[in-house]
C-alpha cells in the first residue's frame, strides 16, 4: 500500500465519522468530499448513499477508484445503526408499493404493468437522462440561490394551479407528498434549468443562423375529420363554394361534441416549419394565405388546414426556449451514446440495443 492510498483511506474514514457524527446531509456531504478530493491526488472519489425512510439517518460509502485498477469501498457505521452488510436483508414487506384502501400492490407487480410501455422511447430516454444529468451535475456542482429557488416554486404552483396554500396542501396530501419533498423537487427542477442554460450558453444565436427557415411559422385554422373520405368531402364543398370552411368548422365540432361529449377548442394555432420531412408542412408553407390545403393525417384523425397568415423567424423568447431544447436534448443524446447502460428488470434484451448502441 503506498503512502498516498493510506493517507486517504485515513482520511476518509474520519470523513465518514464526521458525516455520522454531524448528520450531514447528502447535499453538504458532497460539498465536504470536494475537499477530500483536493486532498488526494491520484485517486478518483465517489460517495455514496443510503436514507432510512423511517428515521431519515444517511448511511455513507466513500469509493476509492485505484489508479492502478479496481476500487476499495469504506463505510462507517455508528452505534445503533443497521451496518452496510444488513442493508441488503429485506423484511418480508420491502416489496410492497402502494397500498389503496385494503389492497397492496407489489413491486413485481408494478413493473408487470410498466412493461407495457418499454417501446415507449420517450418514457426509456427519460430515465436515462435522468442518470445523465444527475452523473453531470454530481461532477459539475451548480448552486441555486434562494431567489431562483423561489422563482422557481412560483411558476410550478402556477403550472399546477396551486394558487393558494390550501391548494398546494391538498395537492402534496394527493401526492403524497412533504414539504421537504417538494421543495427539493422543484430545486432539482430549477438546478436542471441552470444545466440547459450552462450547456447552451453561446450556441443559440449560431443555432438559429444555421436552422433559420426551421423556425418560421404559420397561423392556421384546422378542422378535424375521423377519416380521410368525410375530409375530402367537406375540402369539395369549400372549393366549390357549397359551404364555408369556419361553418364546416361549427358543423364539425358540434358533430364532436355529439359523438364524445366534449367540447374541441383546436380550432387556430400557430404552427413551426421544423426540419425538413413532414410533407403536410411542405404543403402549407408552399401555400398562399387564405387556401385551404388538403387533408393531412393528425394522428388517428385528418385535418383540413386553412393558412392565416406567415411570420418570418425572429430570434425572440420562445425561439430562444425552443432552441435550448433542442440542443439540450442533442447533448444529451451524445451522451447516451456513449453511456454504458444496464437494465435491472424489463426485456432487458428489447431495450438496451436501442439505447445503447455504438
Amino acid at each position: 500500500m503506498n503512502d498516498t492510498l493510506a493517507r486517504t483511506l485515513a482520511s476518509s474514514l474520519e470523513f465518514l465519522q464526521s458525516l455520522a457524527h454531524d448528520s450531514v446531509r447528502p447535499e453538504e456531504a458532497q460539498q465536504r468530499l470536494r475537499f477530500l478530493q483536493a486532498s488526494s491526488p491520484g485517486l478518483k472519489l465517489d460517495l455514496l448513499w443510503e436514507e432510512e425512510a423511517y428515521d431519515q439517518f444517511v448511511h455513507y460509502d466513500v469509493l476509492l477508484h485505484l489508479d492502478t485498477g479496481g476500487t476499495v469501498s469504506l463505510s462507517f457505521c455508528p452505534d445503533r445503526a443497521v451496518p452496510w452488510p444488513l442493508r441488503g436483508v429485506h423484511r418480508w414487506n420491502d416489496a410492497d408499493l402502494l397500498r389503496v384502501n385494503h389492497t397492496v400492490m407489489r413491486m413485481d407487480q408494478a413493473i408487470g404493468c410498466l412493461d407495457l410501455i418499454w417501446n415507449e422511447d420517450r418514457i426509456i430516454s427519460r430515465l436515462i437522462n435522468v442518470c445523465i444529468i444527475q452523473e453531470e451535475l454530481e461532477q459539475n456542482p451548480l448552486e441555486l440561490s434562494d431567489a431562483e429557488l423561489q422563482h422557481t416554486m412560483d411558476a410550478f404552483r402556477r403550472a399546477h394551479r396551486l394558487y393558494k396554500a390550501e391548494d398546494t396542501f391538498r395537492w402534496m396530501e394527493r401526492q403524497g407528498m412533504t414539504q421537504d419533498k417538494l421543495e427539493r423537487l422543484v430545486a432539482d427542477e430549477a438546478i436542471v434549468g441552470k444545466l440547459r442554460d450552462k450547456i447552451t450558453a453561446g450556441r443559440i444565436e449560431d443555432y438559429f443562423e444555421q436552422h433559420r427557415a426551421n423556425f418560421d411559422s404559420a397561423c392556421i385554422a384546422r378542422i378535424d375529420y375521423p377519416d380521410a373520405e368525410s375530409a375530402e368531402q367537406a375540402l369539395s364543398q369549400i372549393r366549390c363554394g357549397q359551404a364555408d370552411f369556419y361553418e364546416a368548422a361549427q358543423r364539425q365540432a358540434v358533430a364532436a361534441a355529439v359523438r364524445s361529449g366534449e367540447a374541441s377548442s383546436h380550432l387556430f394555432s400557430v404552427v413551426r416549419r421544423g426540419p425538413p420531412g413532414a410533407e403536410w408542412k411542405t404543403a402549407l408553407f408552399s401555400a398562399v394565405p387564405g387556401q385551404v390545403i388538403s387533408p393531412v393525417r393528425n394522428g388517428d384523425s385528418y385535418a383540413l388546414v386553412r393558412v392565416l397568415s406567415f411570420t418570418p423567424a425572429c430570434l425572440d423568447e420562445p425561439t430562444r426556449r425552443v432552441i435550448q431544447k433542442i440542443l439540450f436534448a442533442e447533448w444529451l443524446e451524445e451522451r447516451r451514446q456513449t453511456a454504458t447502460i444496464e437494465w435491472f428488470w424489463g426485456n432487458t434484451n428489447q431495450t438496451s440495443p436501442t439505447e445503447n448502441s455504438r
